[in-house]
Parts: C-alpha cells; structure tokens; sequence
C-alpha cells in the first residue's frame, strides 16, 4: 500500500467519525429544545383542579375545520350519595372555534333502576382567552358538595366584575343550591377558589 493510498484511507475514517460526531451534536441539541418547548409550556387553566382527579375514562373528539365542537369527554366514577354504588360525573370540553371554550359537567346518580340525571341548570364553565367566567370545583371530603364561582361579562371578557359563590349539596337524591354569597371584584373567577 502505497502512502498516496495510506492517507485516502486515513482522510475516510476521520471524516467519517466527524460526521458522527455532528450527527450525534445535533439529535442532542434537537431532543434538548424539543425537551425545553414540551416542560414550558403552560396557562393559567392548566393549573386549575375541578377537584375531580383522574377520569376512568376518556374519549377524544374531531373538532371541524374552524376548530369547534367536542374535544373531549371524560367520565369519573365517584360514590357522590354515599350509597355504596359508583355514581357518574361526565366532562365534556366544548370549542368554539375562539380562544373561548367551556367546560360541562352532567352528574347522575347510579340507582337500581339505571342512572338519573340530577344536574343542576347551568353546571358549566366559562372560559375566556384571559379570564374565566365561570368554574365550577367538586368536593368529596367530608361531605360532597360543589362550589360554583362565577361573575357577569361586561363590555370585554377581561373587565373585571363582581364575583359570587354558590355552593351546591346532594339532599335525597337531588341538588340544593345554597345561598348566593357575593365575593370580591374580578377578572379570573379561578383566582377565588381555596387551594
């Protein structure tokens, strides 16, 4: 071997490795920022906890082409009257096709005869881009109630207004609203809620 041929040989294994080497520097720096996007990104509505914990089950939906209709529905199996039988709270996040969506919640209760709905008019949230209208959170411990905080829309989705709080408890089989309490004045009714 001659050294013209030495020296081609040579020339082959080092580009060769310095390819590694930048193929092995670029998947390292492209998982660091694909790492770095997925643990940063967060809101405000991410943080909220509806006090539901995990579903048992879950469905996605198709929205259409302008982004609105069903995204998801989630179903939690919770004992909510406390007779010994899994009563079913249903989860539904509704689009719009706008930074806006809601929350609704439809509750019912696990009898002998099959499942009774016992929803309470409006038991839905209200979520703006900014600020949240209306949130609703669920209680097991002591006994289970939940707690609804909403405020009126006035002139844009983040002025902020009065907020109030009603509180609503299982009595035979049905809800009872409590009495409406007025809180302070607002833009995100989720900043109301006790940690």
């Amino acid at each position: 071997m001659n050294k013209l041929q030495r020296g081609g040989i040579t020339f082959y294994a080092a580009m060769t490795i310095l390819l590694v080497a930048i193929g092995i520097l670029t998947y390292m720096l492209v998982m660091r920022r694909d790492t770095l996007e997925t643990t940063t990104v967060t809101n405000d509505y991410d943080e909220f906890n509806d006090g539901l914990g995990r579903p048992n089950s879950v469905t996605k939906g198709t929205l259409d082409e302008f982004g609105a209709g069903i995204a998801e529905t989630s179903v939690f199996n919770r004992d909510i009257n406390n007779d010994g039988r899994p009563d079913r709270i249903t989860r539904t996040r509704i689009e719009n096709g706008t930074p806006h969506f809601y929350y609704e919640y439809r509750i019912e209760l696990n009898t002998p005869d099959g499942y009774i709905d016992i929803t309470p008019d409006g038991f839905r949230t209200t979520e703006g881009a900014t600020c949240a209208l209306q949130k609703l959170r669920f209680y097991f411990k002591p006994d289970f109630h939940v707690e609804k905080i909403s405020r009126p829309w006035q002139e844009t989705w983040s002025t902020p207004t009065m907020a109030s709080q009603i509180n609503y408890t299982i009595k035979k089989n049905a809800f009872y609203a409590g009495a409406s309490t007025q809180l302070r004045t607002v833009c995100d009714v989720s900043d109301l809620f006790q940690q």
